[in-house]
């Protein structure tokens, strides 16, 4: 490099800014950077708690029971409920059966009763002791017991088929007459008064059935009482003046709760406390997010060099040493006798199925040694001790040289 002329002006220097020290990320900074990388599953967590809390404290709380007064579906009774209340009449929905019984003995058997267990879970001496306490008892779809114990001047008799047409009162009971027609369908049932009969006729059984007296009324049907059909037909003024006959309406749907003791199924949750189900729930739902923490993907493996190449000798040795420390000098002779016989195989050129006395003889023409030498060394008695094999190998390794040369 040339240096510069006299009297030539020096180059202009750049300035540098002085190098300061390293720069710490902040805590601000870090807990920013941790919660970008973890937004989505912070998200998923919130989303999956939200859900969790929501099914905890029972949704929307809508009551979906079949016939319930409270039900707004299809199936529900509503507005058969919502209608008795308008007209003056006091809807009462007991939560138990003691309950219903409590309310029935405060009106002193100036009440209706209401009553729909398909399931029956009242058994023979609920039944009896409810019998008697309400002025009027409207049964809906009994079975055997409850009509044995309430109505036990009524028995079923059958069921009624579906059909387009309804079916016609055909009696002189008051509230069917008003009613004229309702839907078909549901159980049939015979008693002192029956209405509403099968349209085929003869059978004498019908889906409206009470006593002589009217304090029993069976309703077959409770479709004629849901929501969703309550506007067909007649179904409206059969269901309204039944249960609207009295001032109040005990209107009691029995659960599994009003089983009998001595008749309730054993159930081990029973016995436990209510705040066991939320913590089983909360218990699923922190393992589900454990294994998604834990469990992720890391990516497929990543093929890498061997780092240290081991040298085959190292190998060979080693499996030595272990056969001297087995003492197996039989099975190092078998090893090496095979290897041997592989190897002049192959440099004579014969067949990976030759035998040994064709290797022998091979080996005999080639190296011109004579014949029971050569069988000897690979054919014959295999060394006893450590000293005879070290020399029976050496001389298998020059039988190996000679035909190599040969």
């Amino acid at each position: 490099m040339s240096a510069p002329h006299a009297g030539s002006a020096p180059p202009e220097a750049v300035p540098v800014p002085p190098a300061g020290p390293d720069r710490s990320p902040t805590l601000s900074e870090t807990v920013r950077t941790r919660l970008r990388a973890w937004r989505l599953w912070i998200i998923l967590g919130l989303v999956l708690c939200f859900v969790v809390l929501l099914a905890v404290l029972g949704g929307s709380g809508d009551d979906d029971t079949a016939l319930s007064p409270a039900n707004p579906a299809p199936a529900g009774a509503q507005a058969a409920a919502t209608i008795l209340g308008n007209r003056g009449v006091d809807v009462q929905v007991p939560d138990s059966y003691q309950e219903a019984v409590d309310m029935l003995q405060r009106r002193g058997g100036q009440s209706t009763l209401f009553l729909y267990d398909p399931n029956g879970f009242l058994g023979a001496d609920q039944l009896a002791e409810l019998n008697g306490l309400a002025r009027r008892q409207v049964l809906v779809e009994p079975g055997f017991v409850q009509l044995t114990e309430l109505a036990p001047e009524i028995r079923s008799a059958g069921v009624l088929p579906e059909q387009d047409a309804g079916l016609e009162a055909q009696c002189d009971a008051a509230d069917a007459s008003a009613a004229q027609s309702i839907d078909a369908g549901g159980l049939a049932y015979r008693g002192p008064v029956t209405c509403f009969p099968a349209s085929d006729g003869g059978t004498g059984a019908g889906s409206y059935a009470g006593n002589d007296d009217g304090s029993v009324i069976v309703l077959g049907n409770s479709a004629l009482l849901a929501n969703e059909s309550l506007a067909n037909r007649g179904n409206a003024a059969l269901a309204l003046r039944t249960l609207g006959s009295t001032e109040t309406l005990v209107w009691f749907l029995p659960t599994v709760s009003d089983v009998p003791p001595a008749e309730a199924p054993a159930d081990f949750r029973t016995l436990l406390p209510g705040w066991v189900d939320p913590l089983l729930l909360w218990l699923l739902v922190v393992a589900a997010l454990a294994m998604l923490w834990r469990g992720r993907r890391l990516g497929p493996l990543a093929a890498e060099p061997m780092p240290v190449v081991v040298r085959s000798a190292e190998t060979a040795e080693g499996r030595a040493r272990l056969y001297q420390d087995a003492r197996a000098t039989d099975r190092a002779a078998q090893t090496l006798r095979a290897a041997a016989l592989t190897r002049l195989a192959a440099r004579l050129r014969l067949g990976p199925g030759s035998s040994t006395d064709t290797v022998v003889r091979a080996v005999a023409a080639s190296t011109g040694r004579p014949e029971d030498e050569v069988n000897s060394l690979l054919n014959g008695a295999l060394p006893a001790g450590d000293a005879a094999l070290v020399q029976w190998s050496q001389d298998l390794q020059a039988l190996e040289e000679e035909v190599t040369a040969s």
